[in-house]
């Protein structure tokens, strides 16, 4: 079975096809909405947005942020069709090892922090909240490393 993560190719990201995909993870969705944010992201020289894909097929979106003081997940979706099949699991891998990454950090809701710590991240409390304060009950997770608060 083929499988590859690649840099994402703008002109895809911006489709419905990709918005499909990464809407579960953004708080009330709108096409309107996910077109903003990948537009910033885009535009961002220190973030870096990749597509997995299985198969020749695009099934998840992984977004990095290299800007702080350690890597961040901003955001990582798997394609409906998709999920429980280690995808989100292998993006995560695949771009620390990519990036040559020896830690990375996320920020999550309740609804994932199963999925990061079967991943192997570390939950901190007293995360950032999310841009509008639209979230509750968030938590800083670490993965590797230590001393990130």
């Amino acid at each position: 079975m083929s499988c590859e993560l690649v840099q994402a190719d703008g002109k895809w990201l911006l489709t419905e096809e990709a918005f499909s995909i990464y809407a579960p993870c953004m708080y009330r969705p709108t096409y309107e909405k996910y077109v903003g944010e990948m537009e910033g992201y885009l535009a961002d020289k220190a973030v870096k947005v990749f597509e997995y894909r299985r198969c020749g097929r695009d099934a998840g979106i992984l977004v990095l942020d290299l800007g702080g003081p350690a890597p961040e997940i901003l955001g990582i979706a798997v394609a409906g069709n998709c999920r429980k099949l280690g995808i989100g699991r292998e993006m995560i891998a695949q771009v620390m090892r990519r990036e040559k990454l020896d830690r990375i950090i996320a920020q999550t809701d309740d609804d994932a922090v199963g999925f990061y710590r079967s991943c192997g991240f570390n939950t901190v409390r007293g995360g950032v909240r999310y841009p509008g304060g639209e979230g509750g009950g968030e938590k800083r997770l670490l993965w590797g490393g230590d001393g990130i608060q």
